[in-house]
């Protein structure tokens, strides 16, 4: 028996779990990589690709392809429409987990059930629960849901348990998202301090840019050609992008050759064009490490043991050049690409050696006390709160239904979890109120922001059996944030005690539809 940890990341995965000495061991894919790309190809009706054969059928079926969908998880109303068959981010995450879990199972003798899966740190509650989902959907128990920097810091703490108190920044630039954390780490305590990012910068970004420089490259040779057109083009243009990008991390130069329209073109491309192409990506990843820097000085963090890096676009040396250029700080590469996922592995061990049932994976009772020992704790990725009249606008008073709307927020980005706050006060706004619904609204900007269009509804509830009375009717509302993110909210009327306590159901996703969607992938033959 094991449990395992799984990287789901935007443009590759990676499976990994903890052998009988402690140590975590990556989990090879069906052609023997240590990563698998997360792509799928639907060859045909209920019967897909995942990994290296669905990114190379991408060249001669582009429209039969999913890739990136991790940028679309949690995003309600989205789905992708192969062989007249609809399919959520949920969906075609889960092929490519039952993939990984299909090739590691292959490869090791070892059943594949119970697993922590990682998400970016700056991912909110809809995209957690779709992830948490999609493993359900592959029929995998999901331990946990653990932020992607702190399973590469608990992977790095791991390999390197020095003494004292160390503060650690965790830069995690991936194939479709950026997180940069601080991290405490003292002794068996691994405490994340703050976090910040943006869930839609990443290498696939880069490739685009790269892209439009080739783009522009083969019309310049052939302007009466255009393949931005033709879809199969286009995908060669995108995979060569791609290569490009990664030979230009170990070396200076690198010519292009490209095919399309009948046409070809040799197109050179440096590692100087390529920095100069994508300076502003760079620059925003810097700015948000900025941000997070100033955020743990208000933390009382004033200084950095160490940077880790995480993430196969942290190869590029523009990314180490920039963070010693701008900050003054040395970072340290140490298997950007595998980092998170055996990080993962070594979580659900403790989760297991907390449960008492870690002994079931051959470890040593010594080695089950010491993973027992470990603490790992979060924090609130972004704020929630609940949407209210605004109280500062006249019309609040006189005609509260056309007054301005906006977010109070009770629970604060980066409060340590578990957290509970409030009560705080709130009152009904009209005359002879009977019920008041209570929305629940998640900060969708970089930084907290009252205005309705800068947050996202996360869920609601119904406070029922408030007395008839003009408005003003005290209502006290109550946020608490669970260790692993599960927020409950408890509002309560206080003349007469009625109140209303719920979690959040975000996307409206029930057992059963979860259970219909299980059943459907389970009918589906996935191979890598």
């Amino acid at each position: 028996m094991a449990t395992f940890g799984i990287d789901l990341g935007t443009t590759h995965s990676c499976i990994s779990y903890v052998d009988e000495s402690t140590r975590p061991v990556i989990a090879k894919s069906a052609v023997g990589e240590d990563t698998t790309p997360s792509v799928v190809y639907f060859e045909r009706p209920g019967s897909a690709l995942v990994g290296t054969a669905a990114k190379n059928s991408a060249l001669l079926a582009p429209h039969l392809v999913a890739q990136l969908v991790k940028r679309d998880m949690g995003r309600e109303g989205v789905e992708f429409t192969y062989h007249r068959e609809r399919y959520t981010p949920e969906k075609i995450s889960a092929l490519v987990l039952r993939e990984l879990a299909r090739a590691a199972e292959e490869n090791t003798g070892l059943e594949v059930r119970d697993v922590v899966i990682t998400v970016p740190a700056y991912f909110g509650i809809a995209e957690r629960e779709a992830t948490r989902r999609a493993g359900e959907i592959a029929g995998l128990t999901v331990l946990d849901v653990l932020a992607e920097p702190v399973a590469a810091a608990l992977h790095h703490h791991a390999l390197d348990d020095a003494p004292g108190t160390r503060h650690v920044l965790v830069y995690d630039l991936g194939g479709g998202t950026f997180d940069t954390t601080v991290i405490q780490v003292s002794g068996d305590d691994i405490q994340v301090v703050c976090t910040d990012g943006d869930g839609e910068l990443g290498g696939a970004d880069w490739d685009q840019r790269i892209v439009e420089h080739l783009l522009n490259a083969f019309r310049e040779a052939h302007p009466k050609l255009d393949p931005s057109a033709d879809e199969l083009a286009m995908q060669e243009f995108a995979d060569r992008a791609e290569e490009v990008k990664k030979a230009l991390s170990a070396t200076m130069s690198r010519n292009v050759a490209l095919r399309a329209s009948g046409a070809a073109v040799n197109v050179p491309f440096t590692r100087e064009l390529l920095e100069e192409l994508t300076a502003d990506l760079l620059d925003r990843t810097m700015t948000i490490t900025e941000r997070i820097i100033a955020t743990a000085r208000r933390k009382g963090v004033d200084r950095f043991d160490e940077v880790l890096l995480a993430g196969g676009m942290t190869r590029m040396p523009a990314v180490a050049a920039a963070l010693e250029e701008r900050f003054g700080l040395s970072a340290r590469l140490s298997e950007p690409d595998l980092a998170v996922a055996k990080g993962a592995a070594l979580f659900a061990v403790i989760k297991q050696a907390k449960s008492g049932t870690a002994r079931q994976l051959g470890i040593t009772e010594a080695d089950a006390a010491a993973m027992a020992r470990k603490r790992v704790a979060t924090v609130v990725p972004r704020a929630f709160g609940v949407k209210a009249v605004d109280p500062r606008d006249p019309l609040a008073l006189t005609d509260p239904m056309r007054a301005r709307q906006m977010v109070a927020h009770l629970l604060q980005p980066n409060t340590q979890l578990p957290a509970d706050t409030g009560p705080f006060p709130f009152q009904t706004a009209v005359d002879n109120q009977r019920m008041a619904e209570i929305e629940v609204w998640e900060q969708a900007g970089p930084t907290p922001s009252e205005e309705l269009a800068d947050n996202t509804k996360v869920g609601h509830g119904m406070l029922t059996g408030i007395p008839a009375r003009p408005a003003g009717c005290r209502i006290e509302i109550t946020f608490a944030m669970s260790e692993t993110g599960e927020l409950t909210v408890h509002a309560k009327e206080l003349e007469t005690g009625n109140d209303v306590r719920f979690e959040l159901n975000i996307g409206g996703a029930d057992r059963r539809s979860v259970a219909a969607a299980r059943t459907a992938i389970a009918d589906h033959t996935v191979s890598g």
